[in-house]
């Protein structure tokens, strides 16, 4: 399984047929094929009893989650809508069977943290250097269609896809990073500290090449984010930033001072204006209730439409089916028009509604919503290698969407969070 995890850590972000165009289709098929290859490795390890014990409520909200969206896709009210695979993003039931088996198989498995952090970094390396030959005008392994380039289409870089989903893949590998370089920070100093007086302290090579290493790949992902102007991946990386400064409080005080922050950043964004056009600008826009349709790149438009069809059309308890937003929403955004010429419309065609959450509530009803949501807290909560990889996927779910470019990965971390977490504290007082 440690093998099976570098894979998806590492290699799958990478992995596609050499064509742009069809991206999506070829992720799907790796996905199902690098799905295998983890079962393989899951049954290896149960013969070598390599197994974990994982707390049993993430795995019973798991199987509520699979067992709702199976009944959601069975009791379907568009006939004709494919919901076995789905529309364009092919998110359908097979797809989500998929994620929810990647997740049960990690969530029983050990695996060792060092080779799945350095093939994430290898990983990020290799990305960014193909981002880089993109932008001094290359075209490597074809990955932009023939008539494209990035002078015409710098929205798509890399090899996942545009910046949102280039987003998700490196908050997911940020997460991964930050934990390990703090680890291997102190472990440089504990070894420097590690000295008596006859014998002189060694110089703690493997620690500091770890770190140079990981702050190097950190630092990648930083500057993709910025030069790909991907402000909810800054906004996750900040929140990000916060809760590890947290962590270093003692324990009474870590949720006092970050509700505190919490409303400090919320007054700052009230009572600031921020005049220049921005995201702060944005929100201090929206919270006094001037939002505009193209606010988060046209996000509060989608995000209003969406709303508004819950509300006239319901079906909030089993939603309509896996990936079936595509047909429910333009329908209902095409009826919308005809009836109110004069609202305002939406520049750009949407089959999700750039928010995870949203889009289960559509699909699937809102409580898979609240299932899905519970999963990420606990996962935000287990095991430290693997959780900050996990809290930064929920975070930036509020503005993207499930798609199997990058929601292999999530569910693979969410595995792996939930299978190292701590047991629970035995409540018996220890003998005289």
């Amino acid at each position: 399984m440690t093998v099976s995890a570098c894979l998806w850590l590492g290699l799958f972000p990478l992995l596609q047929f050499g064509t742009f165009s069809s991206i999506t289709r070829d992720k799907w098929i790796i996905m199902f094929i690098l799905s295998g290859v983890t079962l393989a490795g899951f049954i290896s390890d149960c013969i070598c009893r390599r197994v974990s014990r994982p707390r049993l409520l993430p795995l019973l909200l798991g199987g509520i989650l699979l067992l709702w969206t199976l009944v959601s896709c069975l009791l379907c009210s568009y006939p004709g809508t494919p919901w076995w695979i789905g529309t364009g993003r092919r998110e359908g039931l097979a797809t989500q069977l998929c994620y929810f088996g990647i997740f049960f198989l990690f969530s029983f498995s050990r695996f060792r943290r060092t080779p799945v952090i350095i093939s994430a970094v290898c990983g990020v390396f290799i990305f960014l250097a193909v981002v880089l030959m993109q932008r001094a005008g290359g075209n490597p392994f074809g990955l932009y269609p023939a008539a494209y380039s990035y002078a015409t289409s710098p929205g798509f870089q890399g090899t996942i896809g545009n910046v949102d989903m280039c987003s998700g893949y490196l908050l997911i590998a940020a997460g991964l990073f930050v934990p390990a370089l703090l680890d291997s920070v102190r472990s440089v100093f504990r070894s420097l500290r590690q000295k008596s007086a006859d014998t002189p302290a060694k110089l703690p090579v493997l620690p500091i090449l770890s770190v140079v290493f990981l702050a190097a790949a950190l630092a990648a992902c930083i500057y993709l984010f910025v030069t790909m102007e991907v402000r909810f991946g800054l906004l996750t990386l900040a929140f990000l930033v916060l809760v590890i400064l947290i962590r270093f409080l003692p324990k009474k005080y870590r949720v006092p001072v970050f509700l505190l922050l919490m409303v400090a950043a919320l007054a700052l964004v009230w009572f600031c204006p921020f005049t220049q056009v921005s995201t702060l600008n944005e929100l201090h826009e929206t919270l006094h209730g001037r939002a505009k349709m193209d606010y988060g790149a046209e996000r509060i438009g989608v995000w209003f439409y969406t709303l508004k069809m819950l509300r006239e059309e319901g079906r909030l308890l089993f939603g309509t089916g896996a990936d079936t937003y595509a047909t429910r929403f333009n329908a209902y955004l095409q009826q919308y028009y005809e009836a109110h010429p004069e609202a305002d419309r939406l520049r750009y065609y949407y089959d999700n509604p750039h928010n995870e959450y949203l889009a289960l509530v559509v699909n699937c009803g809102i409580p898979a919503c609240l299932l899905f949501a519970a999963l990420v807290i606990i996962g935000s909560f287990g095991g430290k290698a693997w959780r900050d990889s996990v809290l930064c996927y929920g975070i930036q779910a509020f503005f993207s969407f499930s798609v199997c470019i990058v929601a292999p990965m999530f569910w693979a971390v969410l595995g792996m969070s939930v299978s190292t977490l701590p047991p629970k504290k035995s409540s018996q007082k220890p003998e005289a």
